[in-house]
């Protein structure tokens, strides 16, 4: 899973990306930064289950969230918000490690091909009423 600038922009704006990413107060977008708060979110992501190479929109999502959460942890911005999400994400990450999720869009599409068959069967009866 490769997550870009491009990802991180869908999440944040410019001017949020390059305040969380100047460490040194220079006023511009801190690659380097960027690219160790993605390392880090991979890490963790990597910690609960393997990275595969074709991730759902939800783990992709997750993993950009936690790159976010990382650029604000370096910067001592944590919310309690930002704190519950963490929790959120680390819960959905558990249940993909379970196999409760699916982590690739080919799991997903396997897994929303449902059965049309259903377990129970009603007959017409007719009620008459007892006098």
């Amino acid at each position: 899973m490769n997550i870009t600038n491009e990802d991180l922009l869908n999440e944040v704006s410019q001017e949020q990306l390059v305040e969380l990413s100047d460490l040194e107060g220079a006023a511009a977008l801190n690659q380097a930064v960027i690219d160790d708060a993605v390392n880090d979110a991979l890490s963790l992501i990597k910690s609960f289950i393997p990275m595969p190479a074709n991730p759902t929109p939800l783990l992709k999502k997750i993993g950009v969230e936690l790159t976010v959460y990382e650029l604000r942890k370096k910067n001592e911005l944590v919310s309690d918000n930002n704190k519950e999400r963490f929790k959120e994400i680390e819960a959905y990450l558990s249940k993909m490690a379970k196999g409760s999720m699916p982590t690739t869009i080919a799991e997903q599409d396997s897994g929303s091909k449902r059965s049309k068959s259903f377990a129970f069967k009603t007959s017409k009866r007719k009620l008459e009423k007892r006098v």
